[in-house]
């Protein structure tokens, strides 16, 4: 029998921004320039699993394309209902609902004032038993010129996971270039970590403008920054904060 290896946790505040800060000013990382990772011409194309995400996975890339004019489209996977746990069904649609205000709010923060948003209201935390789905439309959305970006498929997260390993095979189908970001990674992962293609890992860097605008942008988010009750944190903790306020966002290539 094949021992299969146990899937990441995500609890605690994970590794520490120290220790994430002096690895990675120690180790090269190849840059990625904005002419490396899609013209101004280019369609940007963010496949969110959750509401928050297309601000923790490339937020500032969101910022610099809006900036010089680029198109950019979002795809809502999920509203990011079962974030708070237990909820009633009347609870959970609610919080649906103010997601994706929090969602809105956040976009016009990133230089997007009416943002191109597609819905498509998949089960948050089932992603997986619904990839088909997700599969079928962006074959029929996708164009090759498109840069995509997603979740990493290794993220941590089963409906990171899933978005992202459906999202890549649907890059690959339609011939588009696709940027896989890590979110969660950088919680449970540690430094030179032999489950994380570090060789695929590239960096971009941001100007202040674009990290003043994810900050903003993040801070839309109030359900993910506030106790979810008297027994549950943030989900969004401060190790996470800090790591949305680095001078690079980071994309597996």
């Amino acid at each position: 029998m094949v021992a299969v290896a146990a899937p990441p946790r995500i609890e605690g505040e994970g590794t520490s921004e120290s220790t994430w800060q002096h690895w990675l000013g120690a180790t090269p990382c190849a840059e990625l320039s904005m002419a490396q990772a899609l013209a101004p011409s280019q369609r940007l194309v963010v496949v969110a699993p959750h509401p928050d995400d297309e601000v923790l996975a490339c937020g500032a890339l969101v910022a610099l394309h809006a900036a010089r004019g680029g198109e950019v489209v979002f795809v809502a996977v999920t509203d990011g209902e079962a974030s708070h746990g237990g909820l009633c069904l009347p609870d959970r649609r609610g919080l649906a609902l103010q997601r994706r205000e929090e969602r809105l709010r956040g976009l016009a923060r990133l230089g997007i004032a009416h943002p191109q948003v597609h819905t498509l209201a998949l089960p948050d935390g089932d992603v997986q038993a619904h990839g088909g789905l997700l599969w079928g439309w962006l074959l029929w959305f996708l164009r090759p010129r498109d840069v995509v970006v997603s979740t990493w498929e290794g993220d941590g997260h089963p409906d990171h996971d899933s978005t992202g390993r459906v999202t890549q095979g649907a890059c690959l189908r339609m011939g588009c270039r696709f940027l896989a970001a890590p979110v969660w990674m950088w919680h449970w992962a540690v430094p030179a970590d032999a489950r994380v293609p570090w060789h695929r890992l590239r960096r971009l860097a941001l100007d202040a403008d674009a990290c003043g605008r994810k900050q903003a942008a993040l801070s839309a988010h109030v359900s993910q920054l506030t106790p979810r009750s008297a027994s549950l944190g943030a989900v969004l903790g401060r190790s996470l904060l800090a790591r949305a306020a680095w001078p690079h966002e980071y994309f597996f290539v």
